[in-house]
């Protein structure tokens, strides 16, 4: 079965123009492929999932309430993805809330605040303890888009974005050693570890897993076509060129562990997030009806 995917993937590749990583693990046979499965790849916003880990992980240890409230701050406030920069000052929600907003609708305010609560130097201890040799997350959402947007300030990177401009060769899409990065490989180990419950404590494993499973963003990329009692726990990540997609998808003709980066897409020459999200619902497509 792996020879025929790799034959069926490795045609719709020929001639795209881009970088791609593909991993995918059978959880019922084990059997397993990669395509770039060790090269580092920018993740976009599926860096999240390593701080939800890190959340949960304090919490269990009790540094941190899930239920603990958290109150808005306009200095908090993000752009990009989310809703958390439209709202208020003054809003109230809980830490598990703010988890579930960062993994349901990748917000990017939710997921500073996050990081800030557990830290950074947090986050790549426990990358490191759990055996992810090739990943690391070395910048906040708001880091990130500042540097896309070659500013120093949320207003001014706002103007430019407003007017169009980028930031092309900036830190955000040349450095992968100071940015956030994994490898296909590390990212099915990860969504491996939750599935059969081998890290923190079941019950954490499959709250994750079930926010997951509810996330609202990328549904034209591993979703797209796969059936409707198909269900899918996964992370996407979208920036300038970075089009990405990893999870566990849950299918009656058996489990299994999805993830597709592309990186170096043209983005000031073409729609960048409609060429990745046709890729990636293709791969998604063939891998699915290869299964038996």
């Amino acid at each position: 079965m792996v020879e025929d995917i790799k034959s069926r993937i490795g045609k719709i590749l020929e001639n795209f123009e881009g970088i791609v990583g593909v991993g995918f693990k059978n959880l019922k046979s084990g059997e397993e492929f990669y395509i770039n499965g060790e090269r580092k790849f920018l993740t976009a916003s599926v860096f999240k999932v390593f701080v939800v880990i890190e959340l949960y992980r304090q919490a269990l240890e009790g540094k941190i309430s899930l239920d603990e409230r958290y109150i808005l701050r306009e200095t908090d406030k993000t752009l990009g993805s989310g809703v958390l920069q439209h709202l208020q000052e003054g809003l109230n929600p809980t830490i598990r809330d703010l988890a579930k907003l960062m993994m349901i609708l990748s917000d990017n305010t939710a997921t500073d605040i996050i990081m800030r609560m557990v830290g950074e130097d947090n986050i790549n201890a426990t990358i490191k303890n759990l055996g992810l040799k090739n990943s690391r997350v070395a910048l906040s959402t708001n880091e990130i888009l500042l540097s896309i947007a070659g500013a120093e300030n949320i207003e001014d990177a706002k103007k430019n974005f407003e007017e169009g401009k980028i930031n092309k060769g900036g830190k955000w899409e040349r450095d992968f050693e100071e940015n956030d990065v994994t490898t296909p490989k590390d990212m099915v180990k990860i969504f491996e570890m939750l599935y059969w419950k081998k890290i923190l404590t079941p019950e954490a494993c499959m709250e994750m897993i079930e926010i997951m499973k509810n996330c609202e963003t990328g549904e034209a990329r591993i979703k797209r076509y796969l059936p409707f009692n198909v269900k899918v726990a996964h992370k996407t990540g979208t920036m300038p060129g970075v089009v990405n997609d990893a999870g566990i998808v849950f299918s009656p003709k058996g489990d299994y562990i999805l993830v597709v980066f592309i990186n170096g897409l043209k983005y000031e020459e073409q729609p960048y997030v409609a060429i990745g999200e046709d890729l990636i619902s293709w791969v998604s497509k063939e891998i699915y009806e290869s299964l038996s």
